[in-house]
């Protein structure tokens, strides 16, 4: 869909003056605002250059609307990203068919500078399970056309859904092929995991660099996102199908943890980092408005749920999270059990009190056949250790056991049908046994684990890994040399995940070709997953 009109005559936009009248709607963000509200009123300056440079996207979709998303930025990657401190009107549009020849809903939304000149719609009021195609404008300026895709009704019979989850998209260690190949597998949702943008310094990989130092202001937030926002292949991506997030560590500082930076900041100095951060996010984001940041908080996890076939519970392991065990701030290391009591806290939390009772509560809850637990990291307890030495990382559940324990129990306990983790960030395809009791090999499965290999990321030595296996037998299948994504296939009675890769150095080529390198089936009422 590459629907640009970008004409040559300079647009206006609409002056401070224009909008006193309707100052009560302006605070803090773009929200639709009754054109009646707006009048014919004059408009004054100009746009520097075509606005919709970062694309347009859709995202966490419902039975009877999704969200659209737009962000006004002549010059993106710049400080003011060519834009003046002015709102500005935006219209936009949605129709049944690509060729929009007959628009079904319209309307204006304003694009304030408090929120970086972007544009969330939560469209609400169309047709279940359908796809439905719109477009932005800006005075004579257009946006390409993007689609968004409902979901079938809550409970209403739903015989196949096909969605991928990709993560880890490293701008300068290569390009997005995955995401050209994601757009012509045509699945109905993408799951992102975390790790959309990476907030180091330009460093020694020469593919393609960050521009500006490691941001820790809004405006350098937004500009790193926007160097992201202008692959290609990642609008291509966003402009084909719905999208649902999550976030990690990246898109704030690496191996933070709740209000712990990884250079241990004092809390204070860094919550400021974090809301610059978090604003940064929501304005890049195809996020509904109650997401909307509240400064060094946003409230990201959701459910989602298509018909009777998937619920989606769609978690967030940073914000909440307890600080690192035995003073490993930081992350990365790993610790010996022994050597770290403070390791099996049972006080300790990755997802703090509220949400781990709310994912409880919706696994009690849930009649979906299928129900995925959609989080950012490896799940599976994974001792790195090797000849007798045992060892677990900090930074993801390994450094939180008896948080994963006892979500272990309540999913156990909780009757519903086939849960199914889905998580990112180890930059390496996994496939696991979810233990009762990972001391046991024999003890019950009680759920199936896919971790997606890295759109460009690097992944770890494949040998080391493998020395590692024999202590980890609920670990099915490790690959760290393969970049990509994973394509699922659900049906009520089978679950097929597909490894859509290439080789480590494809992605040294934006036009490298991926292939299924192999597919994993699960069977309804069988936890554990079998290769194909």
């Amino acid at each position: 869909m590459n629907h640009l009109h970008l004409p040559d005559q300079k647009h206006s936009v609409l002056s401070r003056r224009s909008l006193l009248r309707s100052a009560a709607f302006l605070a803090g963000g773009a929200l639709l605002l009754p054109t009646r509200l707006l009048g014919a009123s004059p408009v004054a300056g100009y746009f520097r250059d075509y606005p919709f440079k970062l694309g347009v996207a859709s995202g966490d979709p419902l039975s009877d609307g999704f969200v659209i998303w737009t962000r006004l930025a002549p010059y993106p990657t710049e400080i003011d990203y060519g834009m003046d401190p002015e709102p500005v009107l935006v219209s936009w549009e949605v129709a049944e068919q690509e060729n929009m020849n007959r628009v079904i809903l319209s309307g204006t939304a304003i694009a304030s500078p408090a929120m970086g000149h972007s544009v969330h719609v939560d469209l609400r009021g169309l047709r279940p399970g359908r796809e439905y195609f719109y477009r932005f404008r800006a005075g004579d300026y257009e946006s390409r056309i993007g689609r968004g895709i409902t979901a079938p009704v809550v409970g209403s019979p739903l015989d196949e859904f096909r969605f991928a989850f990709v993560s880890c998209q490293h701008y300068e260690r290569g390009y997005y092929p995955a995401y050209r190949d994601l757009v012509e597998q045509d699945p109905r949702l993408v799951v992102f995991l975390g790790d959309y943008m990476y907030e180091n310094n330009p460093n020694r990989f020469n593919v393609r660099r960050h521009e500006g130092p490691e941001p820790v202001t809004l405006a350098q937030y937004r500009a790193r996102y926007a160097s992201y926002k202008l692959d290609a292949h990642l609008q291509a991506a966003h402009a084909h199908t719905s999208w649902a997030f999550t976030w990690d560590d990246h898109e704030v500082d690496n191996n933070y943890a709740n209000d712990q930076s990884q250079d241990l900041d004092d809390p204070e100095v860094f919550l400021r980092r974090r809301a610059a951060a978090y604003q940064a996010y929501y304005e890049s984001m195809p996020l509904r408005s109650s997401a909307r940041p509240q400064g060094p908080a946003l409230h990201l996890y959701q459910r989602l749920s298509f018909g009777n076939l998937l619920d989606f519970n769609i978690l967030d392991n940073r914000q909440y999270r307890s600080d690192h065990p035995c003073d490993y701030d930081g992350g990365g290391p790993v610790v010996d059990p022994q050597l770290c009591s403070e390791l099996d806290d049972p006080a300790r939390t990755m997802l703090g009190e509220t949400q781990h009772r709310w994912l409880a509560n919706n696994l009690r809850s849930s009649r979906a056949r299928w129900n995925v637990i959609a989080q950012q990291t490896l799940f599976a307890q994974f001792n790195r250790g090797r000849n007798g030495q045992t060892l677990y990382s900090t930074d993801g559940w390994g450094g939180y056991p008896a948080a994963r324990d006892r979500l272990v129990r309540d999913i156990a306990n909780s009757g519903a049908t086939n849960p199914v983790f889905i998580g990112g960030d180890v930059h390496a395809n996994w496939v696991t046994d979810i233990k009762e009791d990972w001391r046991n090999p024999l003890s019950r499965t009680v759920a199936t684990e896919f971790v997606g290999t890295s759109v460009t990321s690097g992944g770890g030595d494949m040998a080391e890994y493998d020395l590692t296996l024999p202590q980890n037998p609920h670990i099915k299948f490790i690959e760290t040399r393969e970049r990509g994504y994973n394509l699922c296939t659900v049906t009520a009675n089978q679950w097929r995940t597909e490894h859509r890769s290439c080789p480590d150095d494809g992605i040294l080529d934006p036009d490298t070709r991926l292939t299924t390198t192999r597919s994993f089936v699960i069977e309804n009422g069988r936890p554990g997953a079998v290769l194909e």
